[in-house]
């Protein structure tokens, strides 16, 4: 098995259930394994983030995707192709097997979506394939409050009630401190929801 860039510890900690603050690409993410339900609800609890807001989560390739989504229309599979690894989060229809916590709703209130991207930030990719299931990365703050790009500043700007909620940081250096760009796939044409830090003209 090659080195992962993260250590035995944490990858116990998140496979066990606990949260983290890890770097990607974009932004420092609060997460965990979006497979443990009592993991999800403590983490929704530290962000201050409403049951009706679902998170972003991380996979480390089409496997893991497969088992948040039952197919992939094909202007997505395209955008993943040029895209993945990378900061574009697709927003797709969601199995029904996927926790409701993690689940949204399309344009038309209709299907249940999940946004999911793959990172291209090594310690997020190892941390999604030593977990065996998608990760939760949602911003490393309060809900509301400014995504920030490097660890001291992580350190010094998250709340201390959010630190104290958290089992592990992972301190990755800097990171580019843009969010990934949204893009809805659950419509035809997609729609950019957000311009992040991928640049994308549909």
């Amino acid at each position: 098995m090659a080195h992962l860039p993260v250590t035995a510890e944490q990858i116990e900690i998140i496979r066990r259930g606990g949260l983290i603050i890890f770097p990607t690409e974009t932004l420092y993410g609060l997460g965990c394994i979006a497979t443990n339900e009592a993991a999800l609800r403590r983490l929704f609890a530290a962000k201050g983030r409403a049951p009706g807001q679902p998170p972003p989560l991380l996979v480390a390739g089409a496997a893991q995707l497969m088992t948040l989504v039952d197919d992939i229309p094909p202007f997505a599979e395209a955008l993943i192709a040029a895209h993945w690894p990378g900061a574009l989060t697709l927003v797709l229809p969601v199995r029904a097997t996927v926790a409701p916590l993690l689940t949204g709703l399309s344009a038309d209130g209709i299907t249940r979506t999940v946004g999911v991207r793959h990172s291209a930030h090594p310690m997020a990719q190892a941390l999604c394939e030593a977990a065996g299931a998608p990760i939760v990365a949602t911003s490393a703050n309060h809900s509301g409050a400014v995504g920030r790009a490097a660890t001291p500043h992580v350190l010094e700007d998250i709340p201390v009630a959010l630190r104290q909620s958290v089992d592990v940081i992972i301190d990755g250096g800097e990171v580019a401190g843009e969010p990934s760009t949204v893009v809805d796939c659950t419509c035809e044409p997609p729609r950019v929801l957000r311009q992040g830090a991928l640049r994308l003209q549909l």
